[in-house]
């Protein structure tokens, strides 16, 4: 698994688990913004300059970051942030392996699945996904900012559909089974568990299956934000990421769920 890396002299490491149509690029900026803190971002299997490697199980995907965070977080543990499917693998992660995770900032997890129009539509789309028109697109509606969409488009047309169609997407869309997450019951890993205010009510009732087995996970809403909310307002990202790292709480401008 490729694994890109910032401040490899800085302090205590935060390891950054990538959305579902993304690679690990859309974590860069924001990792290179923060000096204080040693950062590791995988491209996930499927994806990026690991888009060779086929997606096997969500588990075992959780288990391949985990070995990355033995091998080169200080310390052997990381603050896991995660968007989307990279927000599952990382609730996965926590369940499985609560010793290798400091704090977990976690947002827009469908951990209960999607409904059958979501799931449709979602698995018509892939065979779009050959064509630049179509990422574009999707740029536009996910708001990324201008300098990132040659990138989008480049990472999205090289995903690996085969992983998505046949692996990642049935997987993501019939939601994690409840064996793969009673191991949060064990962890005293703080967790903060986000969605944002726009996204769907999917999400957000999801939020549930953590912080009603995880002892120190919260649930807050992001106000105004859609489910993308890193692009849409990387600063406000930032600002709520750097306070749940120096105060492991929620951020004062996130609001109840």
């Amino acid at each position: 698994m490729y694994v890109h890396e910032e401040h490899p002299d800085a302090d205590e490491t935060v390891l950054f688990l990538h959305g579902g149509n993304v690679a690990g690029w859309m974590w860069h900026d924001l990792a290179a913004s923060l000096p204080d803190q040693h950062s590791l971002i995988p491209d996930l299997p499927g994806y990026g300059t690991s888009n060779a490697e086929p997606w096997t199980t969500i588990a075992e995907v959780a288990d391949s970051v985990a070995a990355v965070i033995r091998a080169r977080a200080h310390g052997g543990r990381a603050h896991l942030v995660g968007l989307s499917l990279g927000a599952v693998v990382g609730t996965v992660l926590v369940a499985r392996h609560p010793d290798l995770a400091r704090s977990a900032m976690l947002t827009g997890a469908p951990l209960q699945g999607v409904g059958t129009t979501t799931r449709v539509l979602g698995l018509a789309q892939i065979r779009l996904w050959g064509s630049p028109s179509y990422w574009r697109v999707m740029a536009r509606v996910f708001r990324l900012p201008e300098d990132s969409v040659d990138t989008f488009v480049e990472t999205g047309m090289g995903i690996d559909r085969v992983s998505v169609r046949r692996a990642i997407l049935p997987q993501v869309y019939g939601g994690v089974p409840a064996v793969d997450l009673e191991g949060l019951r064990r962890t005293q890993t703080p967790m903060l568990m986000l969605a944002g205010e726009r996204e769907s009510k999917t999400v957000h009732r999801a939020l549930t299956e953590v912080t009603s087995r995880a002892p120190k996970a919260v649930a807050r809403s992001v106000p105004r934000m859609h489910h993308e909310w890193s692009a849409e307002d990387p600063e406000l990202f930032r600002r709520v990421l750097q306070h749940w790292l120096a105060e492991r709480e929620p951020a004062p401008e996130l609001t109840s769920p």
